[in-house]
């Protein structure tokens, strides 16, 4: 098992090593943090809409079922009496 510091200073040899790799070019060079993010973005603004595309119409159709049951109950109650 290894110790605490012997933990640390192999991380900091990681992140020290980081920005060599990145600027190397190699395999980092196709690591496209823009595209990835455009990507994410575009995923997620596509789920939130197709969810609201299902949400919002049942919404407006509860709502209005019981607006409509409402104002008819009392509609009907107003004629008989």
């Amino acid at each position: 098992m290894m110790n605490l510091t012997a933990a640390a200073s192999l991380g900091a040899a990681k992140l020290a090593a980081l920005p060599a790799a990145v600027s190397a070019g190699g395999d980092a060079a196709s690591f496209d943090i823009v595209g990835i993010m455009k990507d994410s973005v575009d995923t997620t603004q596509a789920q939130a809409f197709s969810v609201l595309a299902v949400v919002v119409p049942a919404i407006v159709v509860l709502v209005g079922a019981s607006v409509c049951i409402r104002y008819g109950i009392g509609w009907i109650k107003r004629i008989k009496a």
